[in-house]
């Protein structure tokens, strides 16, 4: 009676097994799909992809594409569905009629397409559409990636060979898409009219014990996988399973259980290894770039000591946020830090712990005479001039000091001293930038001259907050102007009532 229950229960957890190699295929594409996105909302950031710049965009989608073997190509896509530039050269040039494309266009938001077989690789892939919104809500381009999930067949048959048994990929409408061991040659077969797959189709998930596609007895385990709704199927021939147990009865449980607890701790080693490790990495780094605290400036992580694909992919989705960080946190104009990577940068150092910050010099400039430049020579000559004065700027600070444009001609830079001389070293630079800036400027044959006047204050200095050092030095700022403007103000030389004004 009790060997008959081992027999028993080494049916069940064949069963369970079967059951959760294919949730852990189903997850695995699950997170796949969703780094996809991620990297879409990143690229559709960057005013280069946003425009479908001739002779930027198709770089950068090559690029994009280099980076993530997952990847078979990006393109940019007008509403009528034409091609504005492409990562590759066989892109279809109008996908108009696509499904996934007018689900893109209709909600407006990220779609994933059925499951489709490559026409060069001949592997299953999915194309994801992120529509690129106007400032008024209009869908202005449309960006397209495909997701080639080769990656998905080379774990099949890893599976396969640690299981024994077949793992099978089949498309909504019981197409076959992978299948290892593929003896029968059924790929690209549609298996809707078989009962076994047409009892998968109906379901979500779950277990089935049944004929399989060559006719062999299996337990076959399945589940759904998301934005598709393709089946993964993992089955193993029940007979296979059988004469296992009656080994068992043979050898004697002692054996066999420990043949048994061998063979459960390898698969769970390997989802771990293989598997587990990979995700856990992919989701951080997918919540890192999706994030706005992204440095591009910062050192990579290290790459973990072992090097499964999804480690590679881990890592390069660092390396890509950082090549696109870059462009989406830059001023396109003056080459400095723009207002995002400001702020992110100001909520980084609030958020350090007290003991690994750095006292800083907050310096707020504000340009003199800058708006008449615009009226009476037009916005070219004035950007030229503000171009000019970013260069002048990042000549004025030390590698590592922090300079940024906030908007118009407003500008700041973060200086990062020993405590106690913040205030020298802040009036030392601010002298620096007042008299560059006051340097004639040649632009479009003009002799322009402009000034600047500079706020500045202290951290922790001035203020223990930071936001409200910010503050304090645009109140200096405010000072300097009215004092006659081409001077630098500290906060700390301010009257007590103009400093606590607001």
């Amino acid at each position: 009676m009790l060997l008959l229950q081992e027999r028993s229960q080494d049916i069940e957890r064949a069963r369970e097994a079967t059951r959760l190699l294919a949730d852990r295929g189903a997850q695995q594409q699950a997170q796949i799909v969703q780094q996809a996105r991620s990297v879409l909302q990143l690229l559709t950031l960057v005013p280069d992809i946003r425009e479908a710049s001739p002779r930027r965009c198709a770089t950068l989608l090559k690029q994009a594409t280099d980076l993530y073997p997952w990847a078979s190509g990006f393109g940019v896509f007008n509403p009528d569905g034409r091609l504005l530039c492409s990562s590759n050269d066989n892109r279809p040039a109008n996908l108009a009629e696509r499904d996934y494309f007018q689900k893109a266009l209709a909600t407006r938001d990220f779609t994933v397409s059925n499951f489709l077989i490559g026409q060069n690789s001949k592997q299953p892939r999915v194309v994801a559409a992120l529509p690129i919104l106007d400032d008024d809500g209009s869908v202005l381009r449309v960006l397209v990636g495909g997701v080639d999930l080769s990656w998905l067949a080379e774990l099949s048959a890893q599976i396969a060979r640690e299981s024994g048994g077949i793992v099978s990929l089949f498309d909504s409408q019981g197409t076959t898409l992978a299948r290892v061991p593929d003896p029968q040659g059924i790929v690209g077969r549609s298996m809707a009219d078989h009962p076994m797959i047409g009892k998968i189709l109906r379901e979500e998930a779950g277990i089935i014990e049944d004929d399989g596609l060559d006719g062999v007895p299996r337990i076959s385990g399945f589940s759904t996988l998301e934005e598709t709704g393709a089946k993964i199927v993992v089955a193993v021939a029940r007979d296979d399973i059988l004469a296992a147990a009656d080994r068992n009865l043979l050898l004697g449980t002692g054996v066999m259980a420990g043949v048994v607890l061998l063979i459960v701790g390898g698969v769970w080693v390997l989802m771990e290894v293989m598997v587990l490790r990979g995700l856990r990495d992919l989701k951080a780094s997918a919540a890192f770039l999706s994030s706005d605290l992204f440095d591009p400036h910062a050192p990579c992580t290290p790459a973990p000591v072992h090097t499964s694909e999804f480690s590679q992919v881990a890592l390069a989705m660092r390396t890509m946020g950082r090549t696109l960080s870059a462009i989406a946190f830059e001023d396109r104009l003056t080459g400095l830090a723009n207002r995002r990577f400001f702020e992110a940068h100001v909520e980084r150092l609030q958020d350090q712990p007290v003991q690994d910050r750095d006292p800083l010099a907050i310096l707020y400039i504000d340009l003199d005479g800058f708006k008449p430049i615009n009226d009476q020579h037009g916005h070219h000559t004035g950007d030229m001039v503000l171009k000019e004065i970013g260069n002048r700027l990042a000549r004025c600070v030390r590698h590592g000091d922090f300079a940024a444009r906030l908007g118009g001609d407003e500008f700041a830079v973060l200086l990062s001293v020993p405590d106690g001389q913040q205030g020298h070293y802040a009036r030392d630079v601010a002298r620096r930038i007042i008299d560059s800036v006051s340097a004639p400027i040649m632009a479009d044959g003009l002799d322009i001259r402009i000034g600047c006047s500079i706020g500045t204050a202290l951290w922790p200095s001035d203020a223990g907050d930071l936001t409200m050092a910010l503050q304090n030095a645009d109140r200096a700022l405010y000072a300097a102007k009215r004092a006659g403007r081409a001077r630098v103000v500290s906060y700390s030389d301010l009257p007590a009532d103009n400093a606590m004004a607001t």
